[in-house]
């Protein structure tokens, strides 16, 4: 009698884990949804699991996944959208190596109306891109013509902004280079600190009469509002050749803005902070971090966000 209980009790455990062993290979394995807790707020986030993340990131991000994501499958429904826009500006050797994993970590994390990649491409089907180089100058950009992406892709991102039903609901532009690592939440943070209808640009104002690029910068909505008037007329001056110097040069000529000094945005990556260089730089530490630069090859920009995800993953 015991015998028969027993092998009863086998087949019904052994029905149990074959039903349990198709239910999750049902379920996809590509993202799973989060939710977080930070300053008493609550968020969701895609998290993506490590099956994305093999030593060959050739796959991390696919075609299919953009088109996923151009349809809102990868953004719950229930999430707000943000009042921060995103402008990477990129070039056609790094749309591969960098903007994929972009993609592939925090950029899938992001409304498709608020995620604009600029460079010289005009169409691309794994990215948001937009080209601003005109067609003449697409087979030997000149690094003259390349600093001037960024004006152009300000006039364009403003006039897209401009021309979507969400016009109002955009405070900010975040302008970052495509091996910048940047974290949303803390982003989300930080400017939820400053008046969007003050005329502001936060960052890292510690290179020059400018911004340290690299670490990417805010840009509020009294700022870019005034854009259209003159942005796509500023070019660099004698002896200011980089456009995260002689871009923000112009807009301070133009408008009252304020340059904010910001600890959390950092130029360098996250190592250099603990040389003596690094301690010299950021005295107090990088507090929240918003981002780094320098985040590459690719194995590095995932080790990060890895990181940074398991941070914001609740215990």
């Amino acid at each position: 009698m015991d015998i028969l209980r027993f092998r009863r009790l086998l087949i019904y455990f052994t029905f149990v884990c074959i039903c349990i062993s198709i239910l999750f290979s049902l379920v996809p394995l590509r993202t799973v949804i989060i939710r977080y807790h930070f300053y008493e707020t609550e968020s969701s986030l895609i998290f993506n699991t490590s099956s994305r993340y093999q030593s060959n990131l050739t796959n991390c991000w696919t075609e299919l996944d953009y088109q996923l994501w151009k349809s809102e499958k990868y953004f719950s429904a229930s999430k707000s959208r943000g009042n921060i826009v995103y402008m990477v500006v990129t070039g056609n050797s790094f749309l591969r190596s960098r903007c994929d994993i972009i993609m592939c970590t925090f950029g899938v994390t992001i409304h498709p109306s608020r995620l604009f990649f600029i460079g010289e491409t005009t169409f691309e089907s794994r990215l948001p891109i937009y080209n601003v180089i005109p067609g003449e100058l697409q087979q030997s950009i000149s690094r003259s013509q390349s600093m001037q992406k960024l004006a152009r892709g300000l006039s364009l991102v403003v006039e897209k902004i401009s021309e979507s039903d969400e016009k109002n609901d955009i405070k900010w532009i975040v302008v970052m280079d495509d091996d910048t690592f940047i974290s949303p939440p803390n982003l989300n943070i930080l400017v939820s600190q400053y008046d969007s209808q003050h005329l502001l640009i936060i960052g890292q104002s510690t290179c020059g009469i400018g911004f340290c690029g690299g670490a990417g910068y805010v840009i509020s909505r009294g700022v870019f509002r005034q854009f259209p008037s003159f942005i796509h007329k500023c070019r660099p001056l004698p002896g200011i050749a980089e456009s995260d110097q002689f871009i923000p040069l112009c807009i301070k000529n133009r408008t009252k803005v304020e340059f904010v000094n910001r600890k959390e945005f950092n130029s360098q990556p996250p190592e250099f902070y603990s040389t003596d260089f690094g301690y010299k730089d950021h005295p107090d530490g990088f507090g929240q971090a918003v981002s780094f630069h320098y985040i590459r090859p690719g194995e590095k920009y995932v080790a990060l966000w890895r990181l940074h995800q398991a941070f914001m993953k609740p215990c």
